[in-house]
């Protein structure tokens, strides 16, 4: 049996791109990614700090499960700790009909 891979690469200060199988033996280790990322990238909540902006692209996702949603709304919460609107493009078929299966639909579609 072979393991899945996928992988977040950053391609330019503000945009990363996910690529590969986005599953349960590959959202951890995402995450851990996304987390330290987003850490670095957004600023401290004080007063009206200027919020910064990333584009996460999802268009070199192969194959995604439940999982997959899992990590969009776990970096949603992140990045609105650090301070950082955070923006997903190129969303595949599968994570929107899971997110409108878990009726989470509308907090994907204000993120997108």
């Amino acid at each position: 049996m072979q393991l899945s891979q996928a992988e977040i690469i950053q391609q330019s200060q503000q945009k990363y791109l996910i690529s590969g199988t986005v599953d349960f033996s590959t959202v951890p280790e995402l995450m851990r990614r996304a987390k330290d990322f987003l850490k670095s990238t957004g600023k401290p909540v004080t007063g009206q700090a200027a919020v910064e902006k990333v584009l996460i692209d999802l268009s070199k996702i192969t194959d995604c499960n439940s999982a997959g949603l899992a990590l969009m709304l776990e970096m949603v919460k992140h990045a609105r700790s650090n301070n950082i609107e955070l923006h997903f493009e190129n969303l595949p078929d599968t994570l929107l009909t899971i997110a409108k299966a878990y009726g989470v639909e509308n907090e994907i579609r204000d993120i997108c």
